[in-house]
């Protein structure tokens, strides 16, 4: 019994010694087996289909917005994702600020399709509007203060769901980083009608930790029932987050 206690407590240890203390306190809610495998796989996923409390938050100034803006949803889609980008190199928040920024460049990214097996095109458009009421392109933002506030409206082109129209907001709090994206015009997939304005919450933090960057991805939607086709596309949410980190990855010097 004894040894078995030993064995017991030698992997708790071990699972705990995966992270920096800074990382084990703001990834206070994850068991030792979901760190294990953040830290094996570099990512931790799950979808979730109605109004709850998310499971993989990395614990910052903008966790409990997050969290009340997907549970105003009571949505029926939910998928959570959390990254780690294991990296040595030193990233300031401005210098990720303006990379998570640069929208225009996100036209052009692929994801892994599972139904056709092969890589395919997500956004074939992405760019800064002129304003709500004017589609006209703008250069995306920049900011030279880290604590600066952004909002803008981004018109997006995707393979799935056609063109769409978000709101888009910028936060930071000089350690974090804090993106959330509401759709302003109805989501519709092959001319069937899914989402209604505002009933899409997509939000991303991004933080650098001693390990290197945590990105943290949550989708939530409320959408129509259709014959179980709002649970069969939650692929596609899932697609477009992972997309997003692979873009903003990419984008790193």
């Amino acid at each position: 019994m004894k040894k078995i206690l030993l064995l017991f407590t030698g992997i708790i240890f071990i699972n705990s010694s995966l992270f920096s203390l800074e990382a084990d306190s703001i990834l206070k809610d994850l068991s030792a087996e979901q760190m294990t495998v953040l830290s094996r796989d570099g990512e931790i996923t799950r979808y979730f289909f109605q109004k709850e409390d998310l499971a993989y938050i990395f614990d910052s100034s903008f966790s409990q917005i997050i969290n009340r803006s997907i549970g105003t949803l009571d949505p029926t889609i939910g998928v959570e994702s959390l990254f780690l980008y294991k990296t040595d190199k030193e990233y300031s928040v401005l210098e990720l600020y303006n990379i998570l920024l640069s929208i225009s460049t996100m036209k052009g990214i692929e994801y892994y399709s599972q139904s056709r097996k092969k890589m395919r095109t997500l956004f074939t458009d992405s760019y800064v509007m002129r304003s709500k009421e004017d589609k006209g392109r703008v250069p995306d933002f920049t900011v030279t203060d880290p604590l600066k506030e952004i909002s803008f409206y981004a018109d997006q082109t995707d393979k799935t769901f056609g063109e769409n129209i978000y709101k888009t907001e910028y936060k930071s709090d000089g350690t974090s980083i804090w993106i959330q994206m509401s759709n302003e015009t109805p989501m519709k997939y092959k001319f069937i009608k899914m989402v209604n304005p505002g009933d899409i919450s997509i939000n991303v933090a991004v933080r650098k930790i001693d390990e290197g960057l945590l990105f943290y991805g949550v989708t939530g939607v409320h959408t129509f029932s259709f014959l179980g086709l709002e649970r069969a596309k939650k692929e596609s949410f899932y697609n477009r987050m992972k997309a997003l980190y692979g873009w903003f990855t990419n984008r790193l010097r």
